[in-house]
């Protein structure tokens, strides 16, 4: 490989995961079939990146994990152009990019990659964490409807998706992928949002149904978030799922299939999450008991889209589980949560005030008392001194003696 081309792959990594905190995965397709490896940002870029189908993620994962829940950093947007399944060469899909789309129905790209038999267009984000997951999801879906004539992938619109490097070797075109146009700007995710996708900006609450755009949006979170609760329950019960493994990683398979709309992907990640469980099925039982939730997202049907309630029952979610979901919980953790949130509103609003809560208070006064027993002072002079009533000093001298603090 050239000099020229070395420090090129150089300042592509840099430039991608120069300032990454989590794990990056880079993986090879050769002949004895698909690897990966993970590693930190500096570790990757000794890396060797040169060789024949070399990939790696643009976005990384808070462990050496290539799951969606998993995700750390959402730092690009991107899509896979396979133009030759079109009526358009290369050259004329750029011309057309840079003529008619760019800045007009979506935003000009980063990075533009010749990866042997197709395009990717990368667009650069500033890093935002997996809660903007549905968000990202809604503006891949919006550039992959923008862009279905020059052959855009279905299948590869998830997050964590792996991509060809430059530099590395495309062996079915015996080619090297290479950049062929930079833009060197970073987007926010809200700004493209706010560009492209007004349909998806807050408006006034009107009568009648909401669009259905905001109601696929808001969905989309929801299945998300059941996401990281399956995931969250395994690691609580730390893999041992005996008596719940058929219904996790059906619910598992059917939440994945529902977020990222890739059903190969989301057989891969249940046969994955599977083997971590301390008595994993095999994987012809995996497969067989949870067909029916790919099949169930295929036909559309809403059949296993469960309450909470029924969740919490067939998975047997105990109330301290529960304060550990995110919204798989009940009517009662709802509220103690709303409880507590509620509080904590107080006491912020007390402290922007200069004042204190009750209990707080109660507190203090308490800490009072017990310096001025130990001084040497009657209760009589204490709630004379401290203008109290003589039933409250005699209350709270009885409760520290009470918790053995005089």
């Amino acid at each position: 490989m050239g000099q020229a081309l070395k420090v090129k792959k150089v300042e592509y990594i840099d430039k991608v995961h120069g300032n990454s905190k989590g794990w990056i995965t880079r993986s090879c397709i050769d002949e004895n079939g698909y690897s990966q490896w993970h590693y930190k940002y500096l570790e990757l870029k000794e890396t060797d990146l040169t060789g024949e189908n070399i990939y790696i993620t643009l976005n990384t994962f808070f462990k050496p994990c290539r799951r969606l829940e998993c995700i750390k950093e959402l730092n690009f947007v991107y899509i896979d152009l396979d133009y030759y399944k079109t009526k358009y060469t290369k050259e004329q899909v750029i011309m057309n990019l840079e003529a008619n789309y760019f800045n007009k129905i979506i935003p000009t790209t980063n990075y533009i990659l010749d990866s042997g038999r197709g395009l990717a267009l990368l667009w650069n984000i500033n890093k935002v964490p997996s809660q903007a997951l549905p968000l990202w999801k809604a503006v891949q879906e919006y550039l992959y409807k923008q862009l279905k004539e020059f052959g855009a992938d279905r299948q590869a619109l998830d997050a964590t998706r792996i991509l060809r490097v430059p530099g590395s070797i495309n062996s079915k075109s015996k080619t090297v992928v290479s950049i062929i146009d930079e833009y060197d700007y970073i987007y926010d995710l809200r700004e493209i949002q706010k560009e492209y996708l007004p349909e998806l900006k807050p408006k006034e609450k009107k009568k009648g149904r909401p669009k259905k755009i905001n109601y696929v949006y808001r969905e989309r979170s929801l299945y998300y978030a059941r996401i990281q609760d399956i995931t969250k329950l395994c690691e609580l019960r730390e893999y041992d799922l005996r008596g719940h493994r058929e219904i996790i990683l059906f619910l598992y398979r059917y939440y994945l299939c529902s977020f990222t709309e890739d059903v190969h992907k989301a057989l891969e990640d249940v046969l994955e999450l599977n083997s971590m469980f301390i008595y994993p099925l095999k994987e012809n039982e995996v497969i067989r008991a949870t067909r029916s939730a790919e099949k169930c997202y295929l036909d559309k049907n809403k059949e296993y889209k469960y309450k909470n309630d029924t969740l919490i029952e067939l998975l047997e979610i105990t109330g301290y589980e529960e304060t550990q979901m995110s919204t798989i919980i009940s009517k009662n953790e709802y509220k103690r949560r709303h409880r507590e949130r509620e509080k904590n509103r107080y006491i912020e609003r007390l402290k922007s005030e200069g004042k204190i809560s009750k209990k707080e208070e109660v507190k203090i006064r308490r800490e009072k008392i017990k310096d001025l027993l130990l001084k040497g002072l009657s209760q009589k002079e204490i709630y004379s001194l401290l203008k109290i009533s003589k039933r409250t000093c005699v209350n709270d001298v009885k409760f520290l003696k009470e918790q053995g603090l005089i």
